[in-house]
């Protein structure tokens, strides 16, 4: 029994700590949007919601407890299985950069219960994030007013159904993450992207056929047939409905065909595969256990050398000293030597075979016939450096150098700008293969685009890592805005202005607003930490 109260309380205090974070406004606000604009009016100008029409008519039911239960659930399902992952992610990490460790490494305590109660703690989180969009959810019942009779059993089945196995199963796989060296940092992010992109996919366009049972690990292909089945028994000209997305469905302008769904009825199979998978990640977490190695809490190992020069060194005690005032009058200008030193960080961050990967894809780009091959690779290019980009404006911060670097006072007024056109600078190298091919073919406004482009992105980073002081926080923004915009081609996401309906609407123009803005936000945050730092 005291081996399960040590785990409660592991999870407990992994808990607590991170629902203090500044991340966790963000997921929580976050929960909160979706859970209002997956459930629009009916006259609303635009539907983000679960996309099922035909004719041009829109089909949906009546918004009473049964039917927001269920689409509130496959909302959860489907967002929490992405950016659950990101914001829980990093339980190891938190402790190697809070500085407790080696207090944590040292304590009698068996591994299991160390992993077992980290994975409990991610599960409470995601847990509480469901807790919002049930909260929200209810109240859009009773906003939209269509049904005033509220069944609690009825609306929470599904969450209890799929919706707790997938907090439980996000919760280890973030885990196993964190402990496989080659999945633990910007590279995991990535390969998580694309992994849920396939299996969310898959299990939308395989419902009604009976697909194998891996490719459900999420539970979407449950919760997807048993909705599917809702429509085909209530409209005849929905009985060969095979798929439905999830996303923007237009103005509608009236045409929206309803009706009421009061009782659901499930496969026994759908319970099984949630407990079976439940069972899986349990079995993973036991693995986990038996391969974790306390070292991974320790920032570094004490070299050999570093021992002997302390334990020759003799210390003596340090008379107070009263310093000089800072002058206020600015002497000198050292902006070149920091931006020099900072381009220089960005530079050395990055291994030989990323610059081999960039001038490959630079040099396949400039001997592309025509401007269709580039934009395939562009795409390429422009994910390699995520992990640099992720790291702008925190740099400092994760190295805990800025209470030091904030005594030189120039430092303090013109670094934040320094920083930008550090990173700018970085951005454009890497692209030069792409601005040299827009101009052989005289392509000047892909030029431009490219230029707003690497403004937006530097600015951004500066902005999240000032503001926040999170990675994780900008790849998941920045791989959403990738992955849609850039790589799908959807216009208004599209930041470099590669489709053609993006580069007609001037959508990298309406970016680099975005970017100057990111970027003012920046100097207050930076101001702000200034003064709680010296004030």
């Amino acid at each position: 029994m005291n081996k399960v109260y040590q785990i409660y309380y592991i999870g407990i205090s992994n808990f607590l700590d991170r629902i203090r974070d500044k991340s966790t406004i963000i997921i929580t606000l976050f929960m909160m949007y979706i859970s209002y604009l997956f459930f629009p009016e009916k006259n609303a100008s635009i539907y983000f919601s679960l996309n099922v029409s035909k004719d041009g008519f829109f089909y949906r039911g009546i918004y009473n407890s049964t039917w927001l239960g269920w689409i509130s659930t496959m909302m959860f399902i489907t967002t929490i299985s992405l950016i659950g992952f990101y914001f829980t992610n990093n339980s190891i990490k938190r402790e190697r950069n809070l500085k407790i460790g080696e207090i944590t490494a040292s304590m009698p305590m068996r591994s299991y219960d160390y992993i077992f109660g980290k994975a409990f703690g991610n599960f409470l989180f995601l847990l509480l994030q469901m807790g919002v969009v049930i909260l929200i959810t209810i109240i859009m019942q009773f906003v939209r007013g269509e049904s005033y009779s509220f069944e609690i059993l009825k609306f929470l089945r599904p969450f209890l159904l799929l919706g707790i196995p997938i907090c439980i199963i996000i919760s280890v796989i973030a885990i196993m993450f964190e402990n496989l060296p080659f999945l633990s940092g910007t590279l995991g992010n990535v390969v998580y992207f694309f992994v849920w992109s396939f299996l969310s996919v898959a299990s939308m366009m395989t419902a009604n056929k009976g697909s194998l049972f891996f490719t459900d690990i999420f539970g979407i292909k449950a919760i997807s047939k048993i909705i599917e089945e809702q429509f085909k028994n209530a409209f005849n000209e929905l009985q060969d409905l095979k798929n439905f997305s999830i996303g923007n469905s237009g103005t509608l302008h009236g045409n929206i065909k309803t009706f009421v769904i009061d009782k659901v009825d499930f496969n026994f199979n759908i319970i099984l595969e949630r407990f079976l998978w439940i069972g899986v990640a349990i079995f993973v977490l036991c693995l986990i256990s038996i391969i974790f190695r306390r070292n991974l809490l320790i920032i570094k190992k004490v070299s050999k050398k570093d021992k002997k020069v302390r334990e020759d060194e003799s210390y003596k005690h340090i008379k107070n000293r009263t310093l000089t005032p800072i002058i206020n009058k600015r002497s000198h200008s050292n902006d070149l030597n920091i931006i020099k030193g900072e381009l220089e960080l960005l530079l050395k961050s990055a291994p030989i075979w990323w610059y081999g990967a960039i001038v490959f894809l630079s040099f396949v780009i400039l001997f592309s016939k025509g401007d269709s091959n580039s934009k395939t690779l562009i795409p390429i290019m422009w994910i390699l450096p995520l992990f640099i980009w992720s790291k702008l404006g925190a740099m400092q911060r994760n190295f805990n150098m800025e209470g030091y670097l904030f005594t030189y006072k120039n430092y303090r007024i013109s670094q934040l700008i320094d920083s930008f056109i550090a990173g700018y600078i970085f951005t454009l190298i890497i692209n030069l293969g792409v601005i040299i091919k827009f101009i052989s073919n005289n392509n000047f406004k892909g030029v431009l685009y490219i230029l707003m482009g690497a403004f937006f992105i530097t600015a951004f980073g500066i902005f999240i890592g000032n503001s926040i002081g999170s990675s994780t926080v900008f790849e998941i923004i920045y791989i959403i805005l990738w992955y849609i915009g850039m790589l799908n081609g959807m216009p208004y996401l599209d930041f470099l202005g590669l489709t053609q309906d993006a580069s007609n609407m001037n959508i990298p123009i309406i970016f680099s607003i975005f970017g100057v803005v990111a970027l003012g936000l920046s100097f207050l945050a930076r101001s702000n930490r200034i003064k709680n730092l010296y004030n």
